[in-house]
């Protein structure tokens, strides 16, 4: 097991505050636009540094004031997760990256603000295809 860091963040499919999680532009499924969006951020960003972010994205709500525009019972959103593979990449390159593609698939949503977190975490690469010879 090596050390390395996983990233989550949380991040908003609909623009702007006090909606009502309604629109005729973002399909049923929060996670496509967001994986869309995502997927257009990391290639430019691996282009720029030649880091690439994967990321697991899955569909939520999150809950905040109702004073401060959130729709009742939660704004769509999705969470974002990711590890960094030390075999790979050097774990401030990827922060850095991350930062960046968030950043990128943030506005593309729309979006003006969102939250990152990093932990350290245990790491193991398993690999399960067959050796040749």
């Amino acid at each position: 097991m090596k050390k390395t860091i996983k990233f989550f963040a949380s991040l908003g499919v609909i623009a702007g505050y006090g909606h009502d999680n309604a629109t005729t532009t973002t399909p049923e499924a929060p996670e496509l636009t967001a994986g869309k969006a995502w997927q257009e951020a990391a290639a430019a960003v691996m282009a720029a540094t030649g880091t690439y972010i994967g990321a697991v994205i899955t569909a939520a709500k999150t809950v905040y004031h109702a004073d401060w525009g959130c729709p009742v019972g939660g704004e769509t959103t999705v969470m974002i997760t990711g590890e960094c593979n030390p075999e790979y990449t050097a774990i401030e390159a990827y922060k850095a990256a991350v930062v960046e593609v968030l950043k990128r698939a943030a506005l593309a949503l729309g979006q003006s603000t969102t939250q990152l977190t990093f932990s350290e975490v245990e790491f193991e690469y398993l690999d399960f295809r067959p050796k040749e010879g």
